[in-house]
């Protein structure tokens, strides 16, 4: 019989144990609770091959001091692909019942070797038992590189009337975004199909960014075409533009005229906004 009774007594311990684990998984904070918990790329897409960073953001209250985190990331097939630790709610000033905001900056590992968009889901758990406090999605997408050029122009009197033998001033704009590696280019010009002439040669750096360069000529009577050719070191055609001149023709005079010309700085400024990478870290 008194085994029996100690049998029970140590059953019903091992229970009492096994259900102050289950309830208290932060250790003494019965009342931890995470709200708000955000994981945010830095960026709106990367180009093939960077190492996405990620901004992990939650606002936490109850925490005993010193409780460690971590982040698990899931790809769409429920693959953990990664996990982020490092994650510790820690005060100078308190013991216990820890309340506040976390936010912090990590690289991550995943896959971006090609073109697309991923949808991860991210489970935010106590690092000791695997307790699992809030959980949210992101996106990464990931875009190969865009090159462009953009084309203006105006002549010497600046009365947009090209005259015979008058100097036309041309500015060619080298845009581009997700590049995964720094490459040289060089900037060639022709008129109307005739030989090519080098301009400059181009940095592409790594990421996006922009370089212009200027170049001048005069024409004789008629219409030409101006052909802007960027070519890497293998010649290939990475990027061109062309503009039509017409020699003795008012364009300054047409509103058809001046809003293509307003069009083309139009159009810069909103592939810059739509391609270079745009930062969303927090402060």
């Amino acid at each position: 019989m008194q085994k029996q009774v100690l049998a029970s007594r140590v059953l019903l311990g091992f229970i009492v144990v096994l259900v102050a684990t289950t309830m208290l998984p932060l250790g003494i904070c019965t009342s931890a609770e995470v709200t708000n918990f955000k994981v945010t790329p830095t960026k709106s897409a990367y180009y093939v091959g960077e190492q996405p960073q990620l901004i992990i953001s939650f606002d936490y209250k109850g925490f005993s001091n010193n409780t460690a985190l971590k982040v698990e990331i899931y790809n769409s097939s429920n693959k953990l692909v990664a996990t982020i630790t490092g994650i510790t709610i820690t005060s100078s000033e308190a013991t216990s019942n820890l309340n506040g905001t976390y936010q912090q900056t990590f690289t991550v590992d995943l896959d971006t070797s090609k073109k697309g968009s991923e949808t991860y889901t991210a489970k935010l758990l106590d690092a000791s038992t695997n307790y699992k406090l809030a959980e949210t999605t992101f996106t990464i997408n990931v875009e190969t590189e865009s090159i462009m050029l953009l084309v203006s122009w105006i002549d010497a009197s600046q009365d947009r009337v090209v005259d015979e033998n008058e100097q036309v001033t041309f500015s060619v704009f080298v845009q581009w975004a997700f590049v995964n590696e720094t490459k040289s280019a060089t900037l060639y010009v022709k008129i109307d199909g005739g030989n090519e002439l080098t301009i400059n040669t181009v940095t592409i750096s790594r990421g996006s960014g922009q370089q212009s360069e200027q170049w001048q000529t005069s024409f004789a009577k008629g219409s030409h075409t101006v052909t802007f050719e960027l070519r890497d070191a293998e010649n290939k055609l990475l990027a061109t533009a062309s503009v039509t001149i017409k020699v003795g023709v008012t364009e300054g005079a047409s509103t058809l005229a001046l809003i293509k010309e307003n069009f083309m700085y139009i159009a810069f400024t909103a592939l810059l906004v739509l391609l270079i990478v745009i930062v969303v870290k927090k402060k």
